[in-house]
């Protein structure tokens, strides 16, 4: 579906439900974006890498931060838990040791039943 928005810059925006484009709404070539993408990682001091690569550190980066991989699982769109754990298997150890931690400092006390 296109939509004209008010102009910008002289030029009317078109809305294409595209994620990147250029100030007018219009496709935006993927050799500018990953120049663009190239540039900043090396304005940061950032090894060069790919959008999935990104794609792929931030959803580490959440398991490892604690969030609930259904969450993970949800922001990433794959179709199933699976999925997600089983790329993000290697995050789990240290998950799992987490929460030996966290289950060790509650008291040892009896458990009523």
């Amino acid at each position: 579906m296109t939509t004209i928005r008010a102009p910008l810059a002289g030029k009317a925006r078109e809305e294409h439900d595209l994620v990147f484009t250029v100030a007018t709404g219009e496709h935006l070539h993927p050799a500018t974006l990953l120049s663009t993408l190239g540039a900043l990682l090396r304005d940061i001091g950032l090894q060069r890498m790919s959008f999935h690569d990104l794609r792929h550190s931030a959803a580490t980066l959440l398991l490892a931060g604690g969030v609930h991989a259904k969450v993970v699982q949800e922001l990433l769109g794959h179709s199933d838990i699976m999925i997600t754990l089983n790329i993000y298997s290697q995050v789990l150890p240290s998950l799992q040791e987490d929460a030996m931690d966290k289950l060790s400092a509650y008291p040892n006390r009896p458990v009523a039943w």
